[in-house]
């Protein structure tokens, strides 16, 4: 599908205790040859905005975004404002990810209804066509099941200003293609909606984990939805845990109990690293190849140097 694009690589980060702390995160991310730092947006987690700014004060050369924004927590006109200035205070390196929304606590912490994935996935749509039009310098009129706004013929940014990528992600059917009609980037994860790893890979693919066809299933859907955009279109995975060791059975076995998965499962699943720096930099080509993910992003709590050598080794190639 994109085989041919070049590897980037991302991290993100969680955790905010000061600004010295936080910005020193930031410099450490650029350091290590990261090209992208995320934030998460869960309640309880730190402010998006201000965190990219900060982090984009500390590395002016990084691209900074958002890993992923859950849809129901904005506004979609409020998210427009607020992605337009961060923008613009990043020099313009801003990378908006959104998703669905699945974590149950974020809504109840909200004190908002979490309603079924269907009308959430609706909403994210809707939430698109906003985002397109607003960040595109469009004046924004949208009258849908779910948001209702005028913008009063104004336009919201100016039109000449540089493009912000747009990151859909989910595992769903119905978000990965409303992703490859809308998004600059798709990112593939597991379906969220059924909480844990194990639930959630069990109810994808009637089996105890994940399968080397259930990423090659997705990526169809991908490729199906995409029509003419296919080729523009950047494939991402998140890496849930790295494990850099030469112990590599072993480690697997360990991970795997921890999972809850059995080993040969998470040998196949794309959202886990496990060997020696040249194996798993072997692994992500082989990945490359197999189902065009070029661009990865490690998640909170693993360790960002551990992954320095793999990152040195494929970036930008």
């Amino acid at each position: 599908m994109s085989a041919g694009k070049p590897f980037r690589f991302g991290a993100t980060c969680a955790q905010l205790t000061d600004r010295a702390g936080w910005q020193q995160t930031a410099r450490q991310v650029a350091d290590t040859g990261y090209d992208v730092l995320t934030v998460v947006d869960h309640i309880g987690s730190p402010g998006i905005w201000s965190a990219l700014v900060s982090a984009h004060d500390a590395a002016p050369g990084l691209r900074v975004g958002t890993l992923v924004l859950n849809n129901d927590l904005w506004n979609p006109a409020v998210l427009a404002r607020e992605a337009a200035t961060t923008d613009l205070l990043t020099d313009h390196s801003l990378e908006i990810g959104i998703g669905a929304g699945w974590n149950a606590g974020d809504y109840t912490g909200a004190g908002i209804t979490r309603h079924g994935p269907g009308t959430r996935v609706d909403r994210l749509g809707e939430t698109l066509r906003v985002l397109d039009a607003a960040l595109s310098g469009r004046p924004v009129d949208h009258a849908g099941e779910h948001y209702r706004i005028d913008s009063g013929g104004t336009p919201w940014r100016p039109a000449d200003l540089p493009h912000i990528p747009l990151l859909v992600g989910g595992g769903s059917r119905r978000v990965l293609q409303l992703a490859a009609r809308h998004a600059d980037i798709v990112s593939v994860h597991r379906n969220m909606e059924h909480g844990s790893a194990a639930k959630s890979w069990q109810a994808e693919t009637g089996d105890q984990g994940p399968h080397l066809d259930a990423m090659a299933k997705k990526v169809a859907w991908i490729t199906e939805a995409a029509g003419p955009r296919l080729p523009a279109l950047t494939l991402h995975a998140l890496i849930l845990k790295l494990v850099v060791t030469d112990r590599r059975d072993e480690a697997i076995d360990r991970l795997a109990r921890a999972q809850n998965l059995p080993p040969d499962h998470l040998r196949s699943s794309p959202h886990f690293l496990v060997g020696t720096a040249a194996q798993i930099t072997d692994d992500l080509r082989r990945r490359r190849e197999r189902w065009g993910i070029s661009y990865w992003t490690l998640a909170p709590g693993n360790d960002i140097t551990a992954f320095a050598p793999v990152v040195a080794a494929l970036a930008g190639n």
